[in-house]
């Protein structure tokens, strides 16, 4: 199985050097294989969103290194890691970020028009069918419920083809029935197209979905269980 992404002896400390220093994440060592799907759980504070961040490169580390498909993230310069991030990584986030004044179908081509590139028409409609949005292109943020917001978000996030998707509580802001639509589609749909799935949260009965399960506590590892499938 091929590792896609890897962590070793990762630290993040907020404040380092001060006596408010706070270390996150504590020489954290993980390995990613491609098209599986990882739950990433535990208490909160404990350095979750903090491991997601640092994965997708929204954040640096303080020490230790990431490695996409062998190579280090952080030994990019400032535009090839912004490039990393809009062509190899998708996120899909709690709160949507859907822009109001753009259509659904705007939303999810914006990616691809801050990268410059053309969208893949074939392989976005394959995506919007597969998310069950299909009805949905033409209509505004406010014309459409929470779910169907996050699935047009997770649509916006699939657009570039990442190879890795990173989800923060992606069904958080979902009543439980909602949520279970959503998570399945989204499940099917980086399935379907051979993507790796990091997703945060702190529902178990989310967790048990997962193939993987990596449990944090005070920003170190504290288990890891693996299911097959």
């Amino acid at each position: 199985m091929e590792n896609i992404l890897q962590t070793i002896d990762l630290w993040k400390t907020y404040n380092p050097g001060t006596p408010q220093a706070m270390d996150a994440l504590r020489g954290v060592n993980l390995c990613f294989v491609k098209g599986r799907y990882y739950a990433i759980i535990g208490k909160s504070g404990c350095g979750k969103s903090t491991l997601l961040h640092l994965l997708g490169a929204l954040d640096t580390p303080t020490g230790g290194k990431i490695l996409c498909a062998g190579e280090d993230v952080f030994a990019r310069s400032r535009r090839e890691l912004a490039r990393f991030r809009r062509r190899q990584i998708g996120f899909v986030f709690q709160a949507y970020n859907l822009l109001q004044e753009h259509t659904a179908w705007e939303n999810i081509l914006m990616p691809l028009h801050l990268d410059g590139r053309d969208a893949d028409e074939g392989y976005l409609q394959r995506v919007v069918q597969l998310l069950e949005i299909d009805g949905l292109k033409n209509k505004y943020p406010s014309q459409m419920s929470g779910g169907e917001q996050q699935r047009v978000a997770i649509a916006r996030a699939l657009a570039a083809k990442p190879a890795i998707v990173l989800a923060d509580e992606p069904t958080g802001n979902l009543d439980p029935n909602t949520s279970r639509q959503t998570l399945r589609l989204l499940k099917e749909t980086v399935a379907d197209l051979g993507q790796t799935l990091i997703l945060v949260t702190h529902d178990m009965d989310v967790a048990e979905q997962a193939q993987e399960q990596i449990r944090i506590h005070q920003g170190e590892i504290t288990e890891i269980i693996h299911r097959e499938g």
